[in-house]
């Protein structure tokens, strides 16, 4: 397996995580089981295989797997809707067993980011790791987030609201008020229980921002930017305020 294998995986050229996501690896001890909601063209797969060759590797997405999916001993797939609560739990008790490492890479509908947490949390070991990617989908200036919550009354607390009140409250040294909850709750997102839940569960949060460009164009693979205007010569932007931002989630 060569490096050119993963480096066709957005967290390398777009995102530019992986420094980050090693540093925290280091943490983890021993890994043998890891969840990735959301495979793609398998290229992030290829990356967790080449970073953990002995774990067992679970991909999840809402397709049948495609050829271009590395296969291998110890590597497999699973198909599931993310907005289907059913269907996560099904896949998730089916697997039998604790993770070590989550990503959560896959539809980034803010309704499903919110379930996929609530739903995978509780099967991820004490100290081990969910990486909840591609969050700014739940920024307000985001399209997906427009599109996902123009029903509401007013805007409901996403999963980037919710995780960013958690670090604030480890920060000050605050609780989880029955009040706050019931303050962040949402039809579609969570409710004051699994709120709760959550706070219990966590030990740390982290939210990393990319900083710089990216290494080149997601939508037409160029690296000819136009630097004034932050946008590739496609037009596709570069730098955006809802773009590029990752949670680390550490169990409690």
């Amino acid at each position: 397996m060569t490096a050119l294998d993963w480096t066709r995986s957005d967290k390398f050229y777009w995102h530019q995580y992986i420094d980050a996501y090693r540093q925290a690896f280091l943490t983890l001890g021993p890994v043998r089981n890891i969840l990735e909601y959301g495979v793609f063209r398998g290229d992030s797969i290829r990356w967790l295989r080449s970073e953990f060759p002995d774990a067992t590797i679970i991909g999840a997405d809402i397709v049948e797997p495609a050829d271009t999916w590395p296969r291998e001993d110890g590597i497999r797939y699973v198909r599931l809707d993310q907005g289907d609560r059913a269907q996560v739990r099904q896949a998730l008790e089916s697997a039998g067993v604790t993770f070590d490492l989550v990503i959560e890479d896959g539809s980034h509908v803010p309704q499903h980011q919110a379930l996929c947490l609530s739903e995978t949390l509780p099967h991820v070991r004490s100290g081990g790791l969910y990486i909840l990617e591609d969050i700014h989908t739940s920024h307000p200036e985001h399209g997906y987030y427009r599109q996902a919550c123009s029903g509401y009354p007013s805007p409901p607390a996403t999963c980037l609201n919710v995780l960013l009140a958690f670090q604030h409250l480890r920060a000050t040294d605050a609780r989880l008020t029955e009040g706050l909850a019931e303050r962040l709750a949402a039809p579609g997102f969570f409710t004051a229980e699994e709120l709760h839940a959550l706070f219990r569960s966590i030990a740390s949060v982290e939210l990393y921002k990319r900083t710089r460009l990216p290494l080149h164009c997601c939508r037409c693979g160029s690296s000819c930017y136009d630097y004034a205007a932050l946008l590739c010569e496609c037009g596709a932007p570069l730098f955006q305020s809802a773009d590029s931002m990752s949670f680390l989630i550490r169990k409690a």
